[in-house]
C-alpha cells in the first residue's frame, strides 16, 4: 500500500479572507508580466485557485501557475511569481 503524506492543517480562512483572496486573483487578469521569460505575456484568464491562462507575445497561450508575492502588485503590471503549469 502506498503511504499517503501527512499535510499539516494550516488555519481556516475566514469569508472575509476567501474574498480577499478572491479579488487578489481577479485583480491579475488584464495585466502585463515583467518576470522573465514572460516579459510582455499578457494575464488572460484566471483558471482556478493559482492556475491562469496566459497570452504570451506572438499570440500563444500557456497555462501558467502564480505564487503570491509578499510585496503588493499594482498598477497595470504584474513582478514576479509566475511558473509554467506543470502536469502531475
Amino acid at each position: 500500500m502506498g503511504r499517503r503524506r501527512s499535510y499539516q492543517k494550516s488555519q481556516r480562512l475566514t469569508a472575509e479572507q476567501r474574498a480577499q483572496f478572491a479579488r487578489e486573483r481577479k485583480a491579475l487578469v488584464g495585466k502585463l508580466i515583467t518576470q522573465e521569460p514572460f516579459v510582455g505575456a499578457l494575464v488572460a484568464e484566471h483558471i482556478r485557485g493559482s492556475q491562469y491562462l496566459l497570452r504570451l507575445g506572438d499570440g500563444t497561450e500557456v497555462y501558467a501557475s502564480h505564487k503570491k508575492q509578499r510585496r503588493r502588485e499594482d498598477g497595470a503590471f504584474t513582478e514576479g511569481g509566475w511558473s509554467l503549469w506543470e502536469s502531475r
